[in-house]
């Protein structure tokens, strides 16, 4: 997500749509996810601090559940949940004042709430300061989910939602943005040696929490939970199911660095 160049404070407008849309989920592996926006994790919302936002949620008439979104950002019953409750083909529109600096995450909140979470619906929002945050080269948005599907990791075609799994706190997959391999290849972040890199990570859960960790790098800074703590020369961080972290580092040689969930048997 690039930078906000504006004047502050200021009325912001933020509009999100809910799809519930089959994907892939691992190679011959596909899943109806639970979408903000048609993707896992949901859109990157980039705010400031002292800004009055209005926030629009949309619930697509093909959708089979009504919806709402909790943002950890947002004081007030239910962190919008309350306002925003929407069945499908409906739309619902609430506002807040961004009182709280931080990285936070954003949720469905509908009963079942674990199952909303577990189908994807998850994403981030960043209260910047005032001034905004400092200048890197490259930023990066990067959510960790489960999810718990009928069938075994690797069973072929479409696989619904499992409760019971996912009661059992038993996933079948532990991926980056949605699905296996999504950062890998002609999708990997790039960088060049030299370049600073800024890491919004978030945990969507809904279970696990993330031993984050990169091979090949040490995390120069670390926003603890995404806020103004910061921890420096870090190898791994933790990130509560729910929660956020901030990393930066400098690319110092060449070469593939992996990102890993450090709960090394889930990897």
């Amino acid at each position: 997500p690039p930078p906000i160049t504006r004047k502050h404070p200021t009325k912001v407008i933020v509009k999100l749509e809910v799809q519930e849309v089959v994907k892939r989920l691992a190679d011959g592996v596909d899943y109806t996810f639970w979408t903000f926006g048609g993707s896992v994790p949901g859109k990157f919302i980039r705010i400031r601090e002292g800004d009055a936002v209005e926030f629009s949620l949309n619930n697509h008439p093909s959708s089979k559940m009504p919806h709402n979104i909790d943002l950890h950002a947002v004081t007030g019953p239910g962190g919008g949940a309350a306002a925003s409750f929407t069945a499908p083909g409906h739309s619902s529109v609430f506002s807040f004042k961004a009182l709280n600096r931080g990285l936070y995450v954003y949720h469905c909140a509908t009963a079942p709430v674990g199952m909303h979470i577990a189908n994807g619906m998850y994403g981030l929002i960043l209260v910047e300061p005032p001034e905004g945050l400092p200048a890197v080269d490259r930023e990066y948005y990067v959510m960790q989910g489960e999810f718990y599907t009928a069938g075994k990791n690797g069973a072929p075609g479409l696989q619904p939602f499992a409760m019971e799994k996912a009661i059992d706190e038993k996933p079948d997959y532990v991926v980056f943005n949605g699905s296996v391999g999504s950062l890998t290849g002609d999708k990997a972040l790039t960088a060049k040696v030299g370049e600073t890199v800024r890491l919004f990570l978030g945990n969507g859960g809904p279970n696990l929490i993330s031993s984050f960790h990169v091979i090949g790098e040490i995390f120069d800074k670390v926003l603890v939970e995404g806020g103004n703590l910061v921890n420096a020369n870090v190898q791994t961080t933790l990130i509560p199911a729910g929660g956020s972290t901030i990393t930066e580092f400098k690319v110092e040689v060449p070469g593939t660095l992996i990102l890993v969930d450090h709960s090394i048997f889930r990897t």
